[in-house]
């Protein structure tokens, strides 16, 4: 999920069951036809993997998208509305996958592109993403979807909308069977993110540099779990300034194999593999880093 400071009914004479039924299936159909492939004498659809999934998605919750817009992008499908908006999302979401595909690769379950949801509110949007949570987040990549926000991202810059939708399709592109550690997984989705926003260290993470400056950042391990729920800002700053650390030193190609070599094995195994760091050794050297960078000055 992207880190939350950068960054949503009857006819009277109708017995309800009927008119669920009915309005479903007019829904789903009106959507199936927006969604539907080409003929079967037309040439292969490159995006028909992500058509059918965002077809599927229609069909969980038919009663969100009456008068849905479908927008097909380079490798994405966006389904949402105003139409001005899902035209804006697709196009943000085209440059976005360049990136991911550039960083990491067109290998995984999400190499065939991404489906981006775009609900009229936020309490659809935390149906969509449930059982994430949507709070203070202006997407959220889930079940390889990405669920938008629609108040929360219509408040963000350009470059804001940017960083969030490749922080996104970042989780997107690297699911895997395993679970990588949380800092690897959100901080390497940052570190593609701002990859290209031309942001300063010191902008990205101002929350940690204003706690290193008043001397509150204790920095003693990469953050876990209960650092993302407890001081959320700070611990995306951290992850992300570890796998800009692994990055600058080793290069990114190590970042990328630390990332693949995780979600294979433990990931002290994969540090020594890829890194030849132990878990320790990583954490003394992204202390030492951390602070180098955020030093005021």
């Amino acid at each position: 999920m992207a880190a939350p400071a950068r960054a949503d009914r009857r006819h009277p004479a109708d017995p309800p069951h009927r008119f669920r039924l009915r309005r479903t299936a007019a829904v789903a159909v009106a959507l199936a036809v927006l969604l539907a492939g080409p003929a079967a004498a037309a040439p292969p659809d490159p995006l028909r993997p992500l058509l059918t999934r965002a077809r599927a998605a229609v069909r969980e919750h038919p009663d969100m998208w009456t008068g849905a817009s479908v927008v097909r992008g380079e490798r994405v499908v966006v389904v949402g509305s105003p139409g001005s908006l899902i035209a804006g999302i697709a196009a943000v979401a085209g440059e976005a996958d360049r990136t991911v595909s550039r960083v990491w690769g067109n290998h995984g379950r999400g190499h065939e592109g991404a489906v981006v949801l775009v609900p009229r509110t936020e309490e659809q949007a935390a149906v969509l993403a449930a059982p994430a949570k949507v709070d203070d987040l202006a997407a959220v990549a889930t079940a390889g979807r990405v669920i938008v926000q629609p108040a929360a991202f219509a408040r963000l810059t350009a470059t804001g909308r940017l960083v969030v939708v490749t922080h996104e399709l970042t989780h997107v592109a690297t699911a895997g069977p395993r679970a990588v550690p949380m800092w690897l997984m959100e901080g390497f989705a940052d570190y593609v993110g701002y990859l290209d926003s031309g942001l300063p260290v010191r902008t990205i993470a101002a929350e940690l540099a204003a706690d290193v400056a008043a001397g509150k950042a204790a920095l003693h391990n990469l953050p876990g779990s209960a650092d993302f729920a407890a001081r959320p800002a700070q611990a995306y700053e951290e992850a992300w300034l570890a796998c800009r650390y692994i990055a600058v030193r080793f290069g990114e190609r190590s970042l990328v194999a630390l990332y693949r070599a995780a979600s294979r094995e433990e990931i002290g195994a994969a540090l020594r593999e890829v890194l030849g760091l132990t878990a320790e050794g990583l954490t003394r050297e992204w202390r030492s880093y951390t602070r180098e960078q955020l030093a005021p000055s």
